[in-house]
């Protein structure tokens, strides 16, 4: 079975390997011995403001599959070009003087990282300070108003740990699958094939291989690696790897048969396949990747909807029982009895907001808050409430129970484009004419105030003035002026 596995294509493998884990994803300690062995945590800075994510680089794009169906993301390549000169000469040859492999690279952007953050929050080891600055960094990433806050996340992720930070109580199987399957090595001499080792790298860490060393009690840590030379000890070592490791699982099994086997030729056989899987060149088409894409990342969105919503209700219903019980306490028996009914109604009425409604005493926060002047986003973070929700109340589209409902006017396209702007008409003009006398669009947006206002926005008015056309209606402004400006915007784009 094993060598029939072997001589199927590296599609057909990688479907194999995501059957497997297509009901389940990889637990969450091999996840974080992959990033912890070749991964990326980052917070980079850039014109626009930050950029994060967590990004994963292999040769062979099994893993990021697997990865990319749970969590989202994509899976970009970068593929080497001399990579056909291979038919020239043997396999053998070009593997001894070539490193021509692909290099494949998975990265979950803010918009989707949070189901993995969740997932591996427990289990990640070497880069824990990274970690733990993009976990506090996910929390702010859609908060305009937060760029201290970010800058401070951004330079804590720069800094290196120090040794005692670590962990390592983490430390467990499936965590070294993960290590290995990033930076392990199986390795069978081409010459004399009593000569073998299993060995995993850690230059950066190398700390990590010391307690590696203690939790197998076996192998030698030498120049920055774990080096397992005795048979016994290689044999146990892959029996630990085999249940768990994906990118590596075809080496750990042809291997444990080479070491196993008193037949020569299959000995020979076994040394080929490793050889072959450390150097076999993947091309990634749509022929390999999953047609399904993110399907197990998009189930655990709705997971994680249904979660938030009934964390929603148990809150509300909370907050009205200590109410209730604060009403009906010691000191109050009176009182208690004169509203009891009350009580009872506001209970019921909890009860029915919870079930998807908004209770009155949250629509009248809102509007206050809307009244004192603070944007929906805020609005939306303070009360832990949908952003729709908060828009609705804005409109009179939600209201107390003994209010009527506002009649919601129909709005043209026009005046929705109009309502959904960021900065006022006045800004908008004042754009234009910096654009027009040769501004820059930074030098611009450090003279405007307006904390909604970005280099995105002065950038988009740039280049609807280079197309000739004008980024206000003609409705906004009176006749006279509206031909001003569009005189302005056509002598702009005459001059580029």
């Amino acid at each position: 079975m094993l060598l029939y596995t072997m001589s199927k294509t590296i599609e057909h493998d990688n479907a194999e390997k995501m059957d497997k884990y297509k009901d389940h994803m990889p637990s969450a300690s091999y996840i974080s011995g992959l990033i912890d062995g070749d991964g990326c945590i980052f917070i980079r800075k850039i014109k626009e403001g930050f950029q994060s994510g967590i990004t994963l680089a292999q040769s062979r794009t099994n893993i990021l599959q697997i990865l990319r169906f749970h969590f989202g993301g994509s899976i970009t390549s970068s593929e080497n070009r001399n990579c056909n000169t291979i038919d020239k000469i043997t396999e053998d040859e070009y593997f001894d003087k070539h490193n021509v492999r692909n290099e494949y690279n998975l990265i979950i952007r803010s918009n989707e990282y949070f189901i993995m953050l969740e997932y591996i929050k427990e289990h990640i080891l070497i880069k824990q300070k990274q970690f733990d600055s993009l976990y506090e960094f996910s929390k702010l990433v859609h908060i305009p108003d937060k760029n201290m806050e970010k800058e401070l996340l951004y330079l804590e992720c720069l800094k290196k740990r120090e040794i005692f930070d670590y962990d390592f109580s983490r430390l467990n199987i499936e965590y070294i699958q993960g290590l290995f399957d990033a930076e392990g090595c199986v390795y069978i001499d081409k010459q004399n094939h009593k000569k073998f080792t299993v060995s995993i790298a850690q230059k950066n860490h190398p700390e990590i291989l010391n307690k590696i060393q203690e939790f197998l009690k076996y192998g030698k840590v030498s120049n920055f690696n774990i080096l397992i030379t005795k048979k016994k000890d290689c044999l146990h070592f892959l029996q630990l790897m085999k249940p768990g490791v994906i990118v590596k699982y075809n080496q750990v099994c042809a291997f444990e048969i080479f070491l196993t086997t008193t037949d020569v030729e299959i000995k020979e056989q076994m040394y080929r396949i490793t050889n072959e899987e450390k150097h076999k060149i993947e091309h990634f088409t749509d022929l390999n990747q999953s047609s399904e894409g993110k399907q197990g990342y998009y189930d655990a969105i709705k997971v994680k909807e249904v979660k938030d919503q009934e964390t929603k209700k148990e809150h509300i219903i909370k907050i009205y029982k200590e109410k209730s019980e604060a009403m009906m306490g010691e000191g109050n028996h009176n009182f208690g009895k004169q509203f009891s009914e009350e009580t009872k109604q506001k209970m019921s009425a909890a009860i029915r907001d919870a079930k998807g409604g908004v209770s009155d005493e949250i629509i009248l926060k809102v509007r206050d808050l809307i009244q004192e002047g603070v944007t929906n986003i805020k609005i939306q973070e303070l009360m832990d409430l949908p952003r729709h929700t908060v828009t609705r109340i804005k409109n009179g589209i939600l209201s107390c129970r003994d209010e009527e409902k506002k009649e919601r006017k129909v709005m043209t396209q026009e005046e929705l484009n109009i309502k959904k702007r960021k900065i006022t008409l006045d800004e908008i003009l004042f754009i234009i004419e910096k654009i027009c006398k040769g501004y820059s669009s930074p030098n611009i947006l450090q003279q405007i105030e307006n904390p909604l206002a970005t280099i995105h926005i002065v950038t988009n008015i740039r280049k609807i003035m280079r197309d000739g056309k004008m980024p206000i209606y003609k409705s906004e402004l009176p006749e006279d002026l509206y031909k001003k400006y569009e005189a302005m915007i056509i002598e702009f784009k005459e001059s580029i």
